[in-house]
């Protein structure tokens, strides 16, 4: 009995633990593979794309919209760290007629990635929930709400964090620009009074 105690523990138990853990996983992709990405509020739409260095191959990314210029490197790392790492709570269904209570057929954000596969993931971010600490969300939810308003659809929790990953002022979302740095004049020689 024990030996059979100590064989679940050591198979059964790890692997539960591991799906319980993937499940709890918004997305399965890395950070290091998303190329594009889209984030759309009701006031904004920003489009941001990778590119990579003619020498070394290292990357960065530009903003193509609403402007064109150089993106901040760490807002889009901490929003894409989120969509990869970001983990959900809990797991709630509801019918398509609820997408109004959760925020979610106005959503607050929408973000889109398209990977370097081409496999597109987005994220639908609605209202807060009652305790302040998590967002109602869907991942990968059909494009077109559903005929059936009977039919489940699963809404996730997320945390907060990804409403100030995405609800940034246009400023942030560019990279800073560095000042400029004016070579030091030479002071113009004075006559002193031993040159006189």
């Amino acid at each position: 009995m024990t030996g059979l105690v100590a064989l679940f523990e050591m198979q059964v138990s790890p692997k539960q633990e591991a799906a319980k853990e993937e499940k709890q996983k918004i997305f399965a992709f890395k950070s290091d593979r998303v190329q594009f990405f889209t984030v759309k509020t009701p006031e904004k739409i920003l489009t941001f794309e990778r590119v990579y260095a003619t020498k070394g191959g290292k990357s960065s990314w530009e903003m193509k919209l609403p402007v064109q210029a150089h993106a901040s490197q760490a807002s889009v790392d901490f929003l894409l760290d989120r969509l990869a790492t970001g983990k959900s709570d809990r797991t709630i269904n509801i019918t398509a007629a609820q997408l109004p209570e959760f925020g979610l057929d106005q959503p607050q954000a929408t973000v889109t990635v398209k990977l370097d596969n081409q496999e597109t993931h987005r994220l639908v971010l609605g209202k807060t929930d009652f305790s302040g600490r998590f967002l109602y969300a869907q991942a990968n939810p059909p494009e077109a709400p559903p005929q059936n308003s009977a039919q489940n659809l699963p809404v996730l929790l997320v945390p907060f964090d990804f409403k100030n990953a995405v609800q940034r002022p246009l400023s942030e979302w560019k990279k800073a620009e560095e000042p400029k740095t004016e070579k030091p004049q030479k002071p113009s020689p004075t006559p002193s009074p031993e040159n006189k």
